[in-house]
């Protein structure tokens, strides 16, 4: 599908894929002011699962990733695999069709949205929670479509944790009663 394609693409029954259920309150998190609270409890949950993290590193052609991510190789090259990653609080992981996360690809021969002379061999979207989420990992003869619940153990519990580290803080105002 060409860049225009997706563009075009991103319409479907009057409703753009822009358009969200939930409103973004920025969120300060390690240094860093996220756009939105679901993208600070994505870092913090990055962090429990023990995966380095960058928040947006990189604007591409239509696509300005959330996060580049190195997570552990499940298989037995002992390394890791590099990802980039939209957050969107999509519910439904059908949602990202009609984003460009959805048309960048990576590996040899790839010329459509190539990814190659990124160092990244992964692309990922990531919605509301660790079920609603795709991590598309290739490694040499193996390799599929994983959900951070199916990487990380007790990844459910560690999705609660980052809430409750990123939740909303309310500060009360000191008095100046004497």
């Amino acid at each position: 599908m060409s860049a225009l394609g997706v563009v075009s693409g991103l319409v479907e029954g009057g409703r753009t894929a822009m358009e969200y259920k939930i409103k973004a309150h920025k969120t300060y998190y390690k240094d860093v002011m996220f756009r939105s609270r679901l993208e600070a409890r994505w870092a913090a949950f990055f962090d429990l699962a023990g995966w380095q993290w960058e928040y947006e590193p990189v604007d591409l052609v239509w696509w300005s990733p959330d996060f580049k991510i190195d997570i552990p190789c499940l298989e037995s090259c002992g390394g890791k695999h590099t990802a980039l990653i939209e957050i969107k609080p999509y519910y439904d992981m059908n949602e990202f069709y009609h984003h460009p996360v959805a048309y960048y690809k990576y590996g040899n021969g790839r010329d459509d949205f190539p990814l190659d002379a990124l160092p990244v061999d992964t692309v990922a979207g990531f919605g509301v929670n660790p079920d609603i989420a795709f991590l598309d990992i290739t490694h040499e003869d193996s390799g599929g479509m994983y959900t951070p619940s199916e990487l990380i153990p007790n990844a459910s519990s560690k999705w609660k944790e980052a809430g409750n580290i990123v939740q909303y803080q309310y500060k009360k105002r000191e008095s100046n009663v004497n």
